[in-house]
C-alpha cells in the first residue's frame, strides 16, 4: 500500500458548482463544498469545528486508503487547497481535503437520523439521539430496528462499518455520518461507503500529549466496557453530557459482544482482514507512517476553534478577540515521526484488544496478558528493566505509551507515560505506597501537576522538577542508588519510582523488591 499525501490545487472561481449539503440533525446549517470535473467535492477544514487541525485532514487521507486497501471500498481522499475559498466564506480555511462524490446525480443520501424519522421503528428512541463530538455511539439498537432485520445484507455491510469505525477509534461515528444512497424517488439503493474520519483517535490532539492519551483511554475503556463509577466523569457539570458520556464509556463493548453474536461471518471477515493489516503493520509500518507536505501547514492548535466558534457561530466577536489572544500562543509543530510511531503503536494495541473481544469467548483476558508478553518480549530492555516493567500488569494504553518512551524517550512521550498511570499504586524507595492524580484545569485539560495521594498526606509535584530529573537520569548511566542521585530536587522520593517503573532507570535489586512491593513495609505490617 501507498499513500499519496500530495495536494492538489483549485482555485474557487473555477468550481463547475457547489455540493448544497444541508446537515440534518442536531447540529443545523448549511454547507456550500465547490464541486469540481470528475465529481470531484472539496471538503475544507473549519475555523470552529471542534479540536480541528490540519491532522483532521491528514487522517481522511490515511484511513481512506487503509480501508479501501483492508476492509471494504472507499472513496480516497487527498490533501488539497481551494485557493479564494477562505476570502470568499471566513469560516473555513483554503485547505481541507478532496474527495469523490459517493452518490449519482439522479441518487440522493438518506442518512440514519433521516431515515428513523421518516420511519419510526420501536427499537430506535430516535428523538432521544443527540450528536457530540468526541463521544463513541451505541448501535445495537439501530441493528435491532425492523429495517435490518429484515435485509441481511445491509445489516451486515453497517456492521462491518462498525467493526471498522472501532478499529480507526473514530470518535464521531454518529448517526448523521451513516447513510443510505438513494434514487429519486426515495428507494433504498445501497448503504454509502464509509466517509468522515476526521475525528482518529490516534491524530488527535498533536499539541497535546495528555489530552491524547486521555481520549486514547477513552477509546480502550469503552471497547472493554467496565461499569462506570461514580466519579468517573465528575469534570462534566452539563447533566446531559455526562449521560452521554457515560453511555460512550460503554457502548463500544456493547457493539461488539453484539456483532460477534449475532454477525458471525461478518466478525470472520473482519478478522481476516484485521489480521492482514496486523501483518503489515508488524512487518514494515513505514508505508503506514504520516509523510508530511511541507507545502500543507504543519502546525496544530487544538483550541483555535474556541474563537471561531465564538465568532462564525456565536456570533460574539468580542469573546472571540479574547479566546485568539488567550489561545494564540498554542501554536505548535507537528513531529510527523513521533506521531507516526505513536499512532502506528496505538493502533496494533487496539488490534490487539480487537481480536481479544471477537476470538474465540468474549472476555478471554487471558490473552490479553499473553499478547501482551509477547509485545513486550519485542521490546530492547535490559534483563533488570524488564522485571520492573513486566510487573505492571499493564493495560493497553499504559503499554503502548511506555513502548513510545522506550523509542523516543523525549518529554512528550514521558508526560504521556504520566497522564497514563494516574491513580496507578507506586511505590517509594522505602516501600510506602502511593499514588497521583493530574489536576485538570478550566478549559478541561490536564495541568502539568501531580497530587500525590500518600494516604493521609496530599502533596503538590510539579511537571518541572519531573523535567530536571528527567534530564539528569539521562546523563547518568548503571545504577541509580538513590533518588537523590538524580538531584537534590523538591519530590525527587516520588519521581524516583517514576523512573523505575517507566524503564528509564535501574536501582539496587533490594529497592527494586521495594518499589515492587515483594518487601512489606513496617507501616504495612
Amino acid at each position: 500500500m501507498k499513500i499519496n499525501y500530495e495536494t492538489v490545487h483549485f482555485n474557487y472561481a473555477d468550481r463547475i458548482g457547489n455540493l448544497t449539503a444541508e446537515a440534518v440533525g442536531v447540529v443545523k446549517g448549511e454547507k456550500h463544498f465547490p464541486v469540481y470535473s470528475g465529481n470531484q467535492i472539496f471538503k475544507p477544514l473549519s475555523k470552529s469545528k471542534p479540536f480541528s487541525t490540519p491532522l483532521f485532514a491528514y487522517a481522511e487521507v490515511f484511513w481512506s486508503n487503509v480501508i479501501n486497501e483492508y476492509f471494504v471500498s472507499a472513496p480516497l481522499y487527498q490533501l488539497a487547497f481551494c485557493h479564494g475559498y477562505e476570502e470568499e466564506t471566513q469560516k473555513y480555511y483554503d485547505y481541507g481535503t478532496v474527495v469523490p462524490r459517493i452518490y449519482n446525480k439522479d441518487e440522493q443520501l438518506l442518512n440514519l437520523l433521516e431515515f428513523f424519522r421518516k420511519y419510526p421503528d420501536k427499537k430506535v428512541d430516535i428523538d432521544q439521539y443527540e450528536n457530540y463530538c468526541m463521544m463513541f455511539y451505541d448501535y445495537t439498537d439501530i441493528l435491532e430496528a425492523s429495517y435490518f432485520q429484515n435485509h441481511k445484507d445491509m445489516a451486515e455491510q453497517l456492521a462491518m462499518q462498525i467493526l471498522v469505525s472501532v478499529l480507526k477509534g473514530d470518535q464521531n461515528y454518529h448517526y448523521e455520518n451513516i447513510a443510505f444512497v438513494c434514487n429519486k424517488k426515495g428507494e433504498i439503493l445501497r448503504l454509502a461507503p464509509m466517509i468522515d474520519h476526521e475525528f482518529s483517535t490516534y491524530f488527535m490532539f498533536p499539541d497535546n500529549s495528555a489530552q491524547h492519551m486521555y481520549w486514547y483511554s477513552e477509546l480502550i475503556r469503552s471497547m472493554e466496557g467496565h461499569e462506570v463509577q461514580d466519579y468517573e466523569y465528575d469534570c462534566l457539570k452539563n447533566p446531559k453530557e455526562r449521560q452521554m458520556m457515560e453511555k460512550s464509556a460503554v457502548c463500544l463493548h456493547k457493539n461488539l459482544v453484539y456483532i460477534k453474536e449475532h454477525y458471525p461471518e461478518v466478525t470472520g471477515k473482519f478478522l481476516e482482514k484485521l489480521n492482514c493489516l496486523k501483518h503489515d503493520l508488524e512487518e514494515n509500518p513505514s508505508p503506514f507512517y504520516l509523510q508530511e507536505n511541507i507545502e500543507y501547514p504543519g502546525t496544530a492548535n487544538s483550541y483555535a476553534y474556541m474563537s471561531g466558534k465564538a465568532r462564525y457561530k456565536d456570533h460574539d466577536e468580542e469573546k472571540a478577540k479574547l479566546l485568539e489572544e488567550k489561545y494564540s500562543s498554542r501554536e505548535k509543530k507537528i513531529d510527523f515521526h513521533v506521531l507516526s510511531v505513536q499512532s502506528v503503536q496505538e493502533i496494533k494495541g487496539i488490534i490487539r484488544l480487537l481480536k481479544v473481544m471477537l476470538e474465540k469467548e468474549n472476555g478471554n483476558w487471558d490473552k490479553v496478558k499473553e499478547q501482551n508478553d509477547e509485545y513486550k518480549a519485542e521490546t530492547g530492555f535490559t534483563d533488570r528493566k524488564i522485571k520492573a516493567y513486566d510487573k505492571l500488569e499493564l493495560t493497553d494504553e499504559q503499554q503502548i505509551v511506555l513502548d513510545a518512551l522506550r523509542q523516543n524517550c523525549v518529554e512528550e512521550t514521558l508526560w504521556s507515560a504520566i497522564a497514563a498511570f494516574q491513580n496507578y499504586p507506586f511505590r517509594t524507595a522505602s516501600g510506602l505506597p502511593y499514588q497521583y492524580k493530574l489536576k485538570i484545569g478550566k478549559d478541561g485539560t490536564y495541568n502539568k501537576e501531580l497530587l500525590i495521594d500518600r494516604r493521609e498526606n496530599s502533596k503538590t509535584l510539579s511537571w518541572s522538577s519531573i523535567k530536571m530529573a528527567f534530564q539528569n537520569c539521562r546523563q547518568i548511566s548503571g545504577i541509580v542508588k538513590r533518588p537523590k542521585a538524580l538531584g537534590d530536587i523538591r519530590g525527587i522520593s516520588y519521581i524516583y519510582p517514576l523512573f523505575w517503573k517507566f524503564g528509564l532507570i535501574e536501582v539496587p535489586e533490594e529497592t527494586a523488591k521495594k518499589m515492587s512491593g515483594e518487601c512489606d513495609t513496617a507501616e504495612e505490617r
